[in-house]
């Protein structure tokens, strides 16, 4: 395509303008068709400066895009379709308004989110080119008796990545997932069910991260943080969005997450805030006290009641006693 022609040329001359005759030239094309790749480029997340009588010219940034995130990953279904959106609504919300249209694996990424979900009908704070806001469309290999499961390798990915792009070990509560006792990160799992025949024909994961936040609304500032907060320097987004994509190919594709639940499993242990510590644990309907000692395989959590009997949770919200 033309817009990745004229690309080539604008990151070979990263930091300098090409003009507009030249692309034109060398590419054989007209200075139409230039102009109209270099819109699809900007929609497509690149920075590009455009300026009379200089031409174009590519600046390295922060910025997520499409095709940098589509050509640094090494995955065969995850991000096998890849969506930019400078705005949006809800990158969960758009799959499942679009899922008939969507491929198994495709990832739809937004720099900014008008009304970003989180679990309990609650709202996640998605300002413009600061977190990282994502979905991730699975229509294969899914199972009614694994989503909770699903959704806590859904963690462990997630995890990983940002141990592999900053260094912080962050840790779970079952519902976000935290650094110092605040919220970085959550993750919104959310499915399909046929009603004729109990199967699942979709899961949508959506994935929120507060990457380079520097301050927060006042209703959250006292509950939530940032990578760079904790880290002290900007975070390169385009990176950790890779590296969680990597992580998510490598852990349920292939059915992986329940072959390997019982590693899996032991390894979101490990990083459970909530293990061995007592526990008030909120439904809709009930308020249970009890020890928190492990993780079923179906993903569950075990709680060991007051009453000395063991019961097993698959929702809820967990809060220290």
């Amino acid at each position: 395509m033309t817009k990745y022609k004229i690309l080539e040329i604008l990151l070979k001359n990263k930091g300098t303008f090409v003009s507009g005759e030249h692309l034109s030239s060398v590419l054989l094309v007209s200075r139409t068709a230039i102009w109209k790749g270099i819109n699809s480029l900007k929609k497509s997340g690149y920075n590009i400066i455009g300026v009379n009588n200089k031409g174009y010219c590519l600046y390295d940034d922060n910025n997520i895009n499409e095709f940098d995130i589509k050509t640094n990953i090494q995955c065969k279904e995850i991000g096998s379709k890849i969506l930019y959106f400078e705005q949006i609504d809800s990158t969960n919300t758009y799959i499942k308004k679009e899922v008939d249209s969507l491929q198994h694996g495709t990832v739809v990424i937004a720099e900014e989110q008008i009304n970003g979900r989180a679990k309990n009908e609650k709202y996640f704070y998605s300002p413009k080119e600061k977190g990282i806001y994502m979905s991730i469309l699975l229509k294969k290999n899914i199972f009614l008796d694994s989503l909770k499961l699903l959704s806590l390798t859904s963690t462990v990915a997630v995890i990983r990545g940002i141990f592999q792009s900053t260094g912080i070990s962050p840790m779970s509560d079952w519902n976000s997932i935290m650094i110092n006792n605040k919220k970085v990160a959550g993750i919104l799992t959310e499915c399909n069910i046929e009603c004729d025949t109990n199967n699942i024909e979709y899961i949508v994961i959506g994935i929120g991260i507060n990457v380079n936040n520097l301050s927060f609304p006042k209703t959250i500032k006292d509950k939530v943080t940032s990578l760079r907060l904790e880290k002290g320097v900007e975070i390169n987004r385009k990176t950790l969005i890779c590296n969680i994509l990597n992580e998510l190919e490598n852990l349920i594709c292939d059915k992986r997450y329940i072959s390997n639940r019982k590693i899996l499993i032991e390894e979101y242990l490990k990083d459970f805030l909530f293990l061995d510590k007592v526990v008030t644990l909120k439904t809709n309907t009930r308020i249970i006290v009890g020890k928190v000692i492990g993780i079923n395989e179906k993903g569950g959590v075990i709680l060991l009641k007051e009453n000395n009997k063991k019961e097993i949770f698959y929702t809820g919200v967990l809060q220290n006693k």
